[in-house]
């Protein structure tokens, strides 16, 4: 008998002998997904090997992991038999008290392997498990401080598209049916203030560069609403500012943009549904001659990348879960993981390429333009990679930046684009690493200089 192949959820063990192995796999499937399943019994390739099971292995099994696991977790253990003469047990457990920890280190399931978290991933866990709770606390903003314009917009959109019933429209009973009052009654939770607020809660930075650089700035419109505002703005500031094409068929004539709306609106509001809202980066929508960039201030899973919510069957991690919700509840968004689908899907449709960059702190989305329709020279021609050198969208403004001013301070290039110093540290890092600067001099008196290919 075969039981399959280790996944994130499911790990094989072939004896008790290997308890120890096992209290890490049990710690970092817990905190990666929060449960999981253990068999003592089978071998790694799935087939089960059975073992000699005791009066107390399955107590030996418990008090293992109530001395190692912490927070401490209530299994359930049982033992199976397979193949009807070798016994197995099998370990189900699930806990929600993250981060856990094994023996006193802490550790986070990837595919079928279990490693061990480094400080800064271990932060970043224990500010997502503060995360989850700031949705619903409370917001400064009153009910008397909504954007009522906007939540009438909203009523009546979700009332059409019938994922709310029928009724009259009364803001206090919509706002506390979508879950966005704080228990008075009487304020906005964090949640309800960033979606419906008239305090302007959100920043977006829009601008239009004459290179794929951003080195000269055409223009500049930074901007403040609620979500709800900043959808709008977005969508209508790209439109603005992208070519568009006339298909005249008799006296009909149809504007075709040279990327489809409909992809740019599933980008746009995949940023403001899984932005984190407590984190230092902003929206950002920058258009250049090839490319037009839209930033979502939300880390992307570290474990997958845009292509594989398009090739696959894979579940969307919901960061924000009231504020998908509100989104989903008026059709803005379907369900969850299939807008990369459906933008592949348009833009291939389109002949427009797509492409991507990770960030620490949130990922960019592009649209490659064809340079053919703006005339310039100077672009990232669709079809092809960020840029022919592989840099990043951060090492290129940096490598522009150094071009100007050799001795720029990393605190002025963290000026200059909205960036934490740590991240500007580390695209110098890889530009030194590419071989594309190198230091000349000390950290505090020296320059750049730029190595030429």
């Amino acid at each position: 008998m075969n039981l399959g192949r280790e996944t994130e959820y499911l790990e094989f063990k072939e004896t008790t002998n290997e308890l120890e192995a096992a209290m890490i796999d049990i710690c970092a499937m817990l905190n990666k997904h929060g449960r999981g399943v253990l068999f003592f019994g089978v071998k790694n390739n799935g087939t089960v090997r059975g073992f000699q099971i005791g009066e107390s292995t399955e107590r030996d099994v418990s008090r293992k992991i109530f001395e190692s696991i912490k927070p401490q977790i209530y299994p359930d253990i049982e033992t199976e038999m397979l193949d009807e003469t070798k016994g197995c047990i099998k370990v189900s457990f699930e806990g929600t008290n993250l981060p856990y920890s094994a023996n006193g280190r802490y550790y986070m399931r990837v595919a079928d392997e279990s490693r061990e978290l480094n400080p800064e991933e271990l932060a970043q866990i224990i500010m997502t498990v503060n995360y989850k709770s700031w949705e619903r606390k409370a917001s400064p903003v009153t009910i008397d401080q909504i954007d009522e314009k906007t939540l009438k917009e909203y009523f009546d959109d979700a009332i059409g598209c019938e994922r709310l019933p029928k009724t009259k429209y009364n803001k206090k009973q919509l706002l506390e049916k979508l879950n966005l009052l704080s228990e008075d009654k009487k304020h906005l939770n964090n949640a309800g203030r960033y979606l419906f607020s008239n305090d302007e809660p959100i920043e977006l930075k829009t601008g239009v560069f004459a290179t794929d650089q951003k080195n000269t700035l055409i223009d500049i419109n930074p901007v403040r609403g609620n979500i709800f505002q900043l959808l709008k703005e977005a969508e209508n500031y790209i439109k603005k500012n992208i070519h568009w094409s006339a298909d005249i068929n008799g006296l009909h004539r149809n504007e075709i943009p040279e990327i489809p709306v409909e992809a740019l609106r599933e980008i746009i509001v995949n940023s403001f549904a899984h932005a984190d809202y407590l984190g230092w980066s902003k929206h950002e929508i920058d258009i250049h001659p090839g490319r037009v960039a839209i930033y979502n201030p939300g880390a992307f899973p570290d474990e997958f990348v845009p292509e594989d919510f398009v090739e696959r069957d894979i579940s969307s991690k919901i960061r924000n879960e009231i504020i998908c919700d509100v989104l989903y509840k008026c059709r803005a968004v379907e369900t969850w993981g299939t807008g990369l689908k459906k933008t592949y899907y348009l833009c291939k449709k389109a002949g427009v390429k797509v492409g991507y960059q990770k960030e620490i702190d949130g990922f960019w989305f592009f649209f490659f333009r064809n340079s053919a329709k703006n005339g310039s020279d100077n672009v990232t021609k669709a079809g092809t990679n960020i840029n022919e050198n592989n840099l990043t969208e951060l090492e290129l403004i940096v490598l522009s930046e150094i071009e100007k001013d050799n001795a720029v301070s990393r605190q002025k290039l963290s000026e200059i684009t909205g960036r934490s110093v740590r991240s500007i540290q580390r695209a110098l890092d890889s530009l030194k690493e590419k071989r594309r600067i190198k230091r000349i001099g000390s950290t505090r008196s020296g320059n750049w200089e730029i190595i030429h290919k």
